[in-house]
């Protein structure tokens, strides 16, 4: 029996992978397709995101072949700017929106993989599965035609919109379809603008958006197409220019015109992640507006939460209830992206000429705001999402530095050998204590770091000269997830309540006090 049965190999699927790998299961991840997607499909990737591939050893290609977006500016009528957002107000050292095709996104994943000694098993389909308290059992398709069973302690649905996850399990997926309809395509365009800005065009029509991807590549989004944009056929080049030089209030010149598509926005959510031993992930639980490119990031973290979780429990180092905290935690997250796409979709892509009138008027004095800006990017960028009521966190209150439950910023700490080193190329396997201006020879730290051997890796902070850090000055423990979130902090004269933390949530030693609670 294997520990683990990913269905589908978009984003989403390899994200869980190269978590579970990292953890050290024992899994298979199969697919429908040949291999990854040949569309560009999700163009955005998020200071968050970027962060977790950082952690998961994967991100250098991503930035040596993405193409950084520092910010979006909305054009009015003739050349005039109605508002402007800047992405220098993410706190991270990738502060942009990384463009890069999802093709290329989920070849980079793969090709990881791969060297990490996992295949995806191509052309094979999920039939059907079944559970009980001990595993789970499903049946597949292999490329041949014939039908095989596995037995595995998890199933894992990041199957997509269309998810045979969550048909099989039966789970509720309500929501709504925008009556609006939208066409996309991916071209070369020359133009004036800035090539590390997106650009969106409000005409008294509908809006046109482009989003440069490097090398002259660009991706146009057009909401209610002129009814010469028939479903049934791929616009020309002349209809797309026609359209962009109708609403775009400055000169763009389209050639190369490659994928094109039409879509109607979803917006749906499932009422459970997780029904006994699976679990669904990315679009089989949540799909919504593209606008803010939140969903692929949202699905890739959705992955990331989970993987962790699952390595903790399946090496007997915590309880099978740590696994209910997926949903606890990343179904609000999921809750709130959907509220928040949805208001920037009517919002941004208004029809109706009050509307546009009044996203006209407010968005120069909302986007006028170093407040509001700070806000926005901190929402866009999802270094905003945290698990401050999740039952798995705990906070024991300090003057500075992040609460339990949101993300842990970047610092740098001192290395095995005494040099200093970035804190996050350090998350995502074990569990980090990060003490700032702590007593490391203290017996009661020693005694932790002795007993959680190779399940918490203890690191100190390295402080600035100025005596600051993001993490404040005060002495204190913070014991960082392998997810990069805080799960615990204290002040270091209290290492009793770290104690009785460690020993609430995991295994002293890897041994029984889990296996005999």
């Amino acid at each position: 029996m294997i520990d683990a049965l990913i269905i589908g190999a978009g984003p989403v699927g390899l994200s869980m992978a190269i978590g579970l790998t990292r953890q050290g299961l024992n899994y298979r991840i199969i697919d429908m397709g040949t291999g990854p997607v040949p569309e560009s499909r999700a163009i955005g990737i998020q200071a968050r995101t970027l962060e977790m591939l950082e952690m998961a050893g994967v991100v250098e290609p991503f930035i040596e072949q993405g193409h950084p977006l520092r910010g979006f500016i909305l054009h009015g009528p003739e050349g005039r700017q109605l508002g402007s957002l800047s992405f220098e107000h993410i706190k991270s050292r990738y502060p942009f929106i990384l463009a890069l095709p999802q093709n290329d996104t989920e070849r980079i994943l793969t090709e990881h993989l791969r060297r990490l000694g996992v295949q995806v098993e191509r052309l094979t389909k999920l039939l059907s599965f079944r559970q009980d308290q001990d595993q789970v059992t499903a049946q597949i398709q292999r490329p041949d035609g014939g039908i095989e069973d596995v037995t595995c302690q998890w199933l894992l649905g990041c199957d997509g919109i269309h998810s045979r996850v969550r048909e099989v399990l039966a789970l509720q997926f309500p929501g709504k379809t925008y009556d609006l309809r939208f066409i996309l395509a991916d071209c070369h365009a020359e133009m004036e603008l800035s090539d590390d800005h997106a650009h969106g065009f409000a005409h008294r029509t509908s809006l046109v958006a482009i989003f440069p991807l490097g090398h002259a590549r660009h991706r146009l989004v057009a909401a209610d197409p002129p009814a010469c944009f028939d479903w049934q056929r791929k616009p020309t080049l002349a209809e797309w220019q026609e359209l962009v030089d109708a609403r775009a209030s400055v000169p763009i010149r389209l050639s190369e015109p490659k994928w094109t598509t039409f879509f109607r926005v979803q917006c749906r959510l499932v009422d459970r992640l997780k029904r006994g031993r699976v679990f669904v992930l990315g679009d089989a639980a949540h799909v919504h507006s593209p606008a803010l490119a939140q969903g692929m990031n949202t699905g890739m973290q959705d992955a990331w939460n989970l993987g962790w979780k699952l390595g903790l429990v399946r090496k007997g180092l915590a309880k099978p209830e740590l696994l209910d905290s997926f949903e606890a935690e990343r179904l609000p997250v999921e809750r709130r992206v959907l509220d928040i796409t949805d208001f920037t979709q009517n919002v941004v892509g208004a029809t109706d000429r009050f509307r546009q009138a009044a996203r006209d008027l407010l968005a120069p004095l909302f986007t006028r705001s170093v407040a509001v800006q700070r806000r926005i990017s901190l929402i866009v960028s999802e270094l905003g999402v945290n698990y401050h009521d999740s039952p798995i966190v705990e906070d024991h209150h300090l003057p500075h530095g992040p609460k339990a439950g949101q993300r842990a910023p970047d610092a740098i700490v001192a290395g095995r050998d005494g040099m200093p080193v970035h804190l996050m190329p350090l998350l995502g396997r074990n569990h980090v204590l990060l003490t700032v201006d702590a007593d490391l020879s203290s017996p009661a730290l020693k005694e932790i770091a002795q007993d959680y051997a190779g399940i918490v890796d203890v690191q100190a902070l390295t402080i600035d000269a100025a005596g600051t850090s993001v993490y404040g000055n005060t002495p204190a423990f913070y014991l960082i997830r392998p997810d990069g979130h805080v799960a615990f902090r204290c002040g270091a004269q209290h290492p009793e309540l770290l104690r009785a933390y460690l020993g609430r949530m995991l295994a002293v030693a890897g041994v029984s006090q889990l296996q005999h609670a």
